[in-house]
Order: structure tokens, then C-alpha cells, then sequence
């Protein structure tokens, strides 16, 4: 008789933040967090999902206008092993209103694989970015880790 074991991976997904800009600020509210995956079962975690999905805060100059980049991984690691990570063209949304709605948000479905245009609002901006991992049959459990890049920059409009 089998036995089915199964594995629960914890995977914390930790976002860094880097900013090329001057006089605004930008803070990592919540990183993108998998939780418990198992082999060979993709999991997705919602842009729209408080508490998992990746959350930064951008204050600044209310009506400034900024580009935001992502550099997004593909691959989260722990020790010498991989797990694919995947972002689609509609994995980020954004909302600079005063009282910001992770689940309905004034700018939603957004690419994080192209520069992003927009201006700050008088609250400033929250930005939440969502994810796919993709875990292989065999893969090893573990603490997964990866590493976003977020540019921020003025335009000077």
C-alpha cells in the first residue's frame, strides 16, 4: 500500500525596492507571499488578494507624474534549487485615491512587464502586484526567495 506524503512549501516571496528618484518616497507594505505549494501544482496569488499579494506605497508630489518599471525574476530559489515564477500582462493594478481598494482599484489590470505611466494622487500611490509559482513534480520543499525591482522616477509633466 502507498503512502501519499504530501509537502507543504512555505514560500515568502521577499520584495526589495530600489527608487531612482529624488523626493518621493517608496515602502514595501506586503511582500508577495505563496504560502503552502505543493508539487506540481501551480499557484496563483491575486493582485487583489490583501495579505498575499505584493503591496508598495509611492508618496511624493501630488500630480506628479512618475514611470514605474518592474524588474520581475522568473525563478524564486532556495539553495541550489528553482521554482518558476511567472507574472502575466494583467498582474498589477494601482490606485492613488485617498482611501486606496485593493479589490477595486482605479487602475486595474495593468502589465508589470512594460513602463507604467502615472501621476500621484494627494494620499500618493499604492501599487499591488500579483504572481504565478509553478513547482516541478519533485521539487524540494523549502523557503522559496526571489527578488522584485521597482523603478520610480519623475518624468518632470
Amino acid at each position: 500500500m502507498k503512502t501519499a506524503i504530501k509537502i507543504f512549501y512555505i514560500i515568502f516571496f521577499w520584495s526589495i525596492l530600489i527608487i531612482s528618484c529624488y523626493a518621493q518616497n517608496a515602502t514595501v507594505n506586503n511582500d508577495l507571499t505563496f504560502g503552502a505549494v505543493f508539487p506540481g501544482i501551480p499557484k496563483t496569488i491575486s493582485k487583489a488578494t490583501p495579505g498575499s499579494a505584493a503591496e508598495f506605497f509611492v508618496s511624493g508630489t501630488a500630480g506628479a507624474e512618475v514611470t514605474i518599471d518592474f524588474t520581475l525574476p522568473t525563478y524564486m530559489s532556495s539553495g541550489s534549487w528553482n521554482m518558476q515564477l511567472v507574472f502575466n500582462e494583467t498582474d498589477c493594478a494601482m490606485d492613488s485615491t485617498a482611501s486606496p481598494d485593493q479589490t477595486d482599484p482605479g487602475y486595474d489590470d495593468i502589465d508589470p512587464w512594460h513602463t507604467i505611466t502615472y501621476r500621484i494622487g494627494s494620499a500618493g500611490l499604492t501599487i499591488w502586484l500579483g504572481g504565478m509559482v509553478i513547482p516541478r513534480i519533485n521539487q524540494l520543499q523549502g523557503s522559496y526567495t526571489g527578488t522584485i525591482v521597482l523603478t520610480i522616477a519623475y518624468t518632470g509633466n
